[in-house]
Order: structure tokens, then sequence, then C-alpha cells
């Protein structure tokens, strides 16, 4: 492509009154190739890092070298967002928030003559790296009975203390931090360990959800559930 198409293979003329003769002098020109390439966002998932660059070669005409000199603009005309280094080798930005399909312009201009320049298209492909695991925790136990500490015409005292607490336990994956925040939806008293105790009395049985989440963000949680419980010894009357 060039700045000018209208201009292909043209020339001036610098007519000579005192010797009646005419001197042709060609502009200089240039092409870029490739004219169009398509190219993968350099963090593109399960693509080989080859498909992600690209190498332009420019041919100038009518000049003194082939030199020339390499950018990358965008449709307006501002940086483009890939990169070119002086031999023509174009590499693909991080996808980060830009589209597929996104056009960057690369401009071959010559150092003869600055004002002659060629460009070509790029066009970016891709969805970018593989999305990062979401952090998530699992608790355990799932459910666990737990017996109230005491109470009015049952016989929780014959039940071991074991019995009136449980230790929930934490996994913690694809997440930095580890602290984890908890809290009960019920009756009971759950401490920063994880170590539920049951409250003195109450119904039986009686739901109560525990619940953990990431201290540090709390959209991630999970819950285990409890019974609570009241023990009757056989044969004895409450």
């Amino acid at each position: 492509m060039r700045s000018n198409p209208s201009t292909y293979h043209s020339h001036y003329c610098h007519h000579c009154v005192v010797h009646h003769h005419v001197v042709c002098r060609h502009q200089t020109e240039i092409e870029v190739y490739p004219p169009n390439a398509d190219v993968y966002f350099a963090d593109e998932r399960y693509i080989d890092t080859i498909n992600t660059q690209v190498r332009f070669y420019a041919s100038v005409y009518n000049a003194p070298s082939n030199s020339v000199t390499w950018q990358v603009i965008n449709n307006s005309g501002g940086p483009g967002l890939g990169s070119i280094d002086p031999t023509g080798l174009y590499t693909a930005p991080l996808k980060g928030l830009v589209a597929s399909g996104h056009t960057d312009i690369v401009v071959a201009t010559t150092k003869h003559d600055p004002t002659r320049y060629a460009i070509a298209k790029v066009t970016l492909l891709g969805h970018g790296p593989e999305p990062l695991p979401q952090p998530t925790i699992e608790l355990f136990p799932k459910l666990s009975h737990v017996y109230y500490q005491n109470g009015h015409g049952v016989h929780n005292q014959y039940i071991d203390t074991s019995n009136k607490h449980q230790q929930f336990r934490n996994i913690i994956k694809h997440s930095a931090s580890s602290a984890i925040t908890w809290s009960v939806f019920g009756t009971g008293h759950i401490d920063a360990e994880g170590f539920y105790t049951a409250p003195a009395q109450g119904p039986s049985p009686s739901p109560v959800e525990i619940h953990a989440q990431l201290t540090h963000d709390p959209s991630v949680t999970a819950t285990a559930r409890i019974i609570l419980l009241n023990y009757h010894w056989p044969g004895i009357a409450p």
C-alpha cells in the first residue's frame, strides 16, 4: 500500500529551457508484504508462539537504499497495541480487555524520503489465556449430629462431651489466603478455628447451618449442617 495510490509508478519531469530537453525523475515508492495478517494474542491459550508473530517485508523503489523505519499505530493514528522491531517482526500484545478482531496498523516509512510510506493491517484474534480457576472452600464434615450440653427432662449427662462439640475442617483451593470467617445460622457457637459448641438446651431435632467464607473475599463460601439432639435413656421416662 502507498501513501497515495494514484502516484503508483508515477514520475515528475523537470523542463530545462536552456538545453531544450526533459529530465524525468521517478518518485520513491514503497510496498509492504504481507498487506494483511491474522495474529493471535501473545497469551492465547493452546497457540504456538510462532502464530503470535508475523514478519513484514518492505521493498523500496527509486531510492538509494531499501532502509525503512517501522511503527505500529491504531485506526486513529495513536499508538498500536502490538510492537514491531527494526527488522519488521511484529509481536502481538497480551489480550487483557482487547476484543478479538482488533486491528493494528503497521507502517513502513522510507528513510530516504519520510513522506513516502506504506501500511499493512494486523487482525488480532483469540480469547486470551485460560481463565484462572475460581477459589473454593470445602467443609468437612458436611453433616453431623451434636447433642445439647444438658436440658430439662432429658439425659444428656450420659453423652460424652466430645459428642457435644464438632470440629470443622476446610480445604481451600486456588486462593492465596487461607483466612476463614466462621458463622452460625441457628444456635450454638463456633470459634475462629471452626470449633462448634452446642448450646445448653433446646428442641430436638433442631437444624443449624455452619457457614465458612474467605475473609478477603466473602463471596466465596461453603456450608455444613448440624442436627442438634437430646438423649433419652432407654426405658426411663422423661
